[in-house]
C-alpha cells in the first residue's frame, strides 16, 4: 500500500487547497521549527490509520488516495458545520450518505466519509461507501448495495470499518476481494515515531493479550508488536508449566530488531524479557496476557547494561528498529537523525527497505540518503514546510517541475552533495 496523494481543503493553520503527491519510498519533510512539519506527519499517520477520532472537535476537509497492487482507494473525509457540506445528491458530495442525512454532534460539526474502491482488472468494478454519524451505505458498480442506520463514531478507523462492514453484505466475489484487502492493510497503519523517547517508553508500557474465540485465536493489540512476536509468545506459553516470564535472546531471531540493535550498538548480547500476566487455558476458551517488556545488554568486555543505562541515541535506535519490525509497509519518523551517529542514520535508512517513509530532520545528513533516478522522483520526494501569512499560517509545498529538473541535473553530476544543492536553493 502507498499513499499517493493528499489534498487538504482546510485544516488548522494550513493554507487552503494544499495538494501533495508522494513518492513510493523515502519522502523527506524539511522546514524551520514552527512550520508544521510534525503536524504534517501526524496528519499522514491519521490518514494511513484511517483514524480521525482525535479531530472530532476540529473542522477539516481532505481527500487522499491509497494505491495497492491491483486497486485504488479514494477517500474524502469531512468534519464541517452543516452549512459547509455540499448540497448535491447521489454521488456528488461527502455530506450525502445515500439518503442517510448526517447528524450534527454537540459541537456543531457533521462528520462524513466517502470511500471509493476501484479494481484495475475490471473498469466497471467499483465500490462506493458513504457514511455519516447516523449510518452507512454502499453501492456496487452504480447499483445500490445496502444501507443501515446506526449511531457510531464515523471518524474512528473509518475506512477499514466501512470495508469490514461492506464485506458482510456484498456478493461473494466482491467480499473475497475486500477480505484480501483488509488482511493486507489493517495492520499496516503506523503511528508517528516521535522526536524524543515516546516510542521507547511505549514499548515498556505494552500490555498485550490473545483470546480463544471458537476455533480462532484472536489477538488484542497486535499493532504494538513485531509481526513475528504473537506466534513466539504463544509457542512459549504452550509449555507446561507456564513460566512467569519469557526470555528472548538476540541470536534467537537473527533478522529481528534485537539482533540488529546488538550489532549496530556494538553490544556482545541482548535479551528481551516479557512477563506472563494471565494464563487461562486456551483450550477452555481462555486468555493469555503479557506485559513488562524490558531489555538488558552485555558489552564486549562483559559489563552488563540495563535499558535505563542506555544513552538517548541508543534508546532511539532500539525503539526505531522495533518500530520497523512492527510496521512493514510505512515509516513516519520525526527528527529521525536526532542523537544518532551518521553511520546509524545511514543504517536506519537502509533498514527501511521498500517501505514508504515520511521523515523529518533538521540534520542535513538525512538529505544525503536520498537516491533518485529521474526528476519527477525528486519532486515528489521533497516537501518544504514554511510559515506563511494571510489565510494560511503554514504552507506545505513541493518543488516545481522546473526546479526538480535543475536540482536533479546537479544531483546527477555529483560534484556537490545533494543536501548542499538543496540548501543553496533554500530547500533544506
Amino acid at each position: 500500500m502507498k499513499l499517493t496523494r493528499l489534498h487538504v481543503h482546510h485544516y488548522r493553520g494550513l493554507a487552503p487547497d494544499t495538494v501533495l503527491t508522494f513518492g513510493p519510498a523515502l519522502n523527506v519533510v524539511v522546514g524551520a521549527t514552527g512550520s508544521g512539519r510534525t503536524t504534517l506527519l501526524e496528519l499522514v499517520s491519521a490518514v494511513l490509520c484511517s483514524d480521525f477520532s482525535g479531530l472530532l472537535r476540529e473542522s477539516f476537509a481532505l481527500d487522499y488516495a491509497l494505491r495497492f497492487d491491483a486497486l485504488t482507494v479514494d477517500v474524502a473525509v469531512r468534519n464541517e458545520p452543516p452549512a459547509a457540506l455540499p448540497a448535491t445528491a447521489g454521488e456528488g458530495g461527502p455530506g450525502d450518505a445515500l439518503a442517510l442525512p448526517p447528524a450534527a454532534l454537540a459541537h456543531g460539526l457533521m462528520p462524513s466519509i466517502v470511500a471509493t474502491v476501484r479494481w484495475d482488472a475490471a473498469e466497471d468494478a467499483r465500490l462506493v461507501m458513504r457514511a455519516s454519524a447516523t449510518g452507512f451505505a454502499c453501492e456496487v458498480s452504480g447499483s445500490a448495495g445496502f444501507s443501515k442506520r446506526m449511531h457510531w463514531s464515523v471518524l474512528d478507523r473509518s475506512v477499514w470499518t466501512l470495508l469490514f462492514m461492506a464485506a458482510q453484505y456484498l456478493e461473494r466475489g466482491v467480499k473475497d476481494r475486500l477480505k484480501d484487502l483488509l488482511r493486507e492493510t489493517f495492520l499496516l497503519a503506523p503511528p508517528r515515531f516521535d522526536e524524543a523517547l515516546g516510542m521507547f517508553e511505549r514499548i515498556g508500557a505494552i500490555r498485550y493479550a490473545m483470546e480463544q474465540r471458537g476455533e480462532e485465536l484472536f489477538p488484542l493489540g497486535l499493532m504494538a508488536l513485531p509481526t513475528w512476536m504473537p506466534a513466539w509468545l504463544r509457542e512459549q506459553v504452550e509449555r507446561e508449566p507456564v513460566p512467569p516470564s519469557l526470555l528472548l535472546r538476540h541470536d534467537a531471531l537473527p533478522q529481528g530488531f534485537l539482533a540488529r540493535f546488538v550489532t549496530l550498538a556494538g553490544f556482545a548480547s541482548g535479551t528481551l524479557t516479557v512477563d506472563v500476566t494471565e494464563t487461562t487455558p486456551l483450550s477452555q476458551g481462555g486468555r493469555l496476557g503479557f506485559s513488562g517488556f524490558r531489555f538488558a545488554f552485555v558489552r564486549p568486555d562483559g559489563t552488563p547494561v540495563t535499558q535505563e543505562q542506555l544513552g538517548h541515541g541508543q534508546k532511539r535506535l532500539l525503539s526505531f528498529l522495533y518500530y520497523l519490525d512492527v510496521h512493514g509497509a510505512f515509516v513516519i519518523a520525526d527528527e529521525l537523525a536526532d542523537g544518532l551517529h551518521p553511520d546509524l542514520v545511514r543504517a536506519c535508512v537502509r533498514d527501511m527497505g521498500q517501505r514508504q517513509a515520511f521523515v523529518t530532520s533538521q540534520n542535513p545528513l538525512l538529505l544525503e540518503q536520498l537516491e533518485f533516478t529521474h526528476a519527477e522522483q525528486l519532486r515528489t520526494s521533497l516537501i518544504r514546510c514554511e510559515v506563511g501569512g494571510g489565510a494560511g499560517r503554514w504552507r506545505w509545498t513541493q518543488p516545481t517541475p522546473e526546479e526538480a529538473a535543475r536540482w536533479f541535473d546537479a544531483y546527477r553530476a555529483g560534484t556537490v552533495p545533494l543536501g548542499a544543492v538543496l540548501r543553496a536553493q533554500g530547500f533544506g
